[in-house]
């Protein structure tokens, strides 16, 4: 004779106020998945059905950070494929005092696999005008990017610092 086993169940809203015991199995009737739990999470973890999946061969994120004060807004995203997208900002240069170049190296979150990656930088803010500003990346590592910024003609009164964006894509380590 076979056995029949039934697991608890209910709608999405009761298990939002539902937390299961460790290692419980419960079934949404709403969304008709199954949720994990862990004893200490309401509603525990929902599973994903097949439908929900990446196709097979997709590239899809497994790693990844949000900029924040903490981590020096740098943020990232690791593909499965080794496929890397990082970027962050570079605060707080004087325009007025760039005229001779003002350089920072900055130490990327994920490491590239070599120095073939490409690495963009833009300028987002600084005073009235920046029409003299050069801006460019003027060497390359596996871990680091150097900037650079020159100002050649220093017009205005600057009472703000710039802010750079810069970005990195290629193949981590």
């Amino acid at each position: 004779m076979s056995r029949q086993i039934q697991i608890r169940r209910g709608s999405a809203t009761e298990h939002q106020n539902f937390t299961g015991a460790v290692g419980e199995i419960t079934m949404d009737t709403t969304n008709n998945t199954l949720r994990v739990h862990d004893g200490e999470t309401a509603g525990g973890t929902m599973l994903a059905r097949k439908s929900e999946l990446p196709p097979a061969g997709a590239d899809y994120v497994i790693a990844s950070q949000n900029p924040t004060a903490e981590n020096n807004y740098t943020w990232y995203r690791k593909y499965q494929s080794g496929w890397v997208e990082q970027g962050g900002i570079w605060r707080n240069w004087n325009p007025v005092n760039a005229g001779a170049g003002q350089s920072t190296v900055i130490t990327l979150p994920v490491t590239m696999s070599d120095k073939n990656y490409a690495a963009h930088v833009s300028l987002n803010s600084i005073g009235p005008s920046y029409a003299g500003l050069s801006l460019a990346v003027t060497q390359y590592t596996s871990g680091s990017i150097a900037l650079n910024v020159w100002n050649f003609q220093v017009a205005g009164n600057y009472t703000d610092t710039g802010i750079i964006s810069w970005s990195v894509s290629g193949y981590a380590a």
